[in-house]
């Protein structure tokens, strides 16, 4: 069975190595690649390796030349946005200012999608406040 390495420095506490990619490659021959998503561009331009698939998750490095796609959070939540490159940063600037599977949760439904609002820990629901706030941007955009 395939497997690709989660790259995320912002939420593991460190990068990947590349040699620890490198050493998969050698000894894990169903290692197919890996869903990257470090910012700026900087940090995520040295995972794009040959013969690997690499997709990006920062919204706001879209379109990346050589990636073999995305998989974005924030296209769970406004799809049509993401798709069309929309404003995606400012997006998800905005839901970034609070815990973002909860606010990505409620925003769904607030659009209709039948959610529960609830997340794992140690993640944490929203607060009343954070959702008023959400409330007036979604009002407001």
């Amino acid at each position: 069975m395939p497997f690709y390495v989660y790259e995320f420095a912002a939420r593991s506490g460190y990068a990947v190595p590349l040699v620890v990619l490198e050493r998969l490659r050698e000894v894990a021959p169903n290692f197919r690649g890996l869903k990257v998503s470090d910012t700026p561009w900087s940090a995520f331009a040295p995972y794009l390796i040959e013969g690997l698939d690499v997709f990006v998750g920062a919204e706001e490095l879209l379109p990346v030349e050589g990636a073999a796609g995305t998989v974005s959070g924030l296209a769970s939540v406004f799809p049509e946005r993401v798709v069309k490159l929309d404003g995606v940063g400012e997006l998800r600037a905005a839901l970034d200012r609070f815990p973002f599977q909860a606010a990505a949760k409620y925003v769904l439904g607030r659009r209709g999608v039948q959610v529960r609002e609830d997340v794992r820990a140690p993640l944490r629901p929203l607060t009343d406040n954070e959702k008023r706030e959400l409330d007036e941007w979604l009002e407001s955009s």
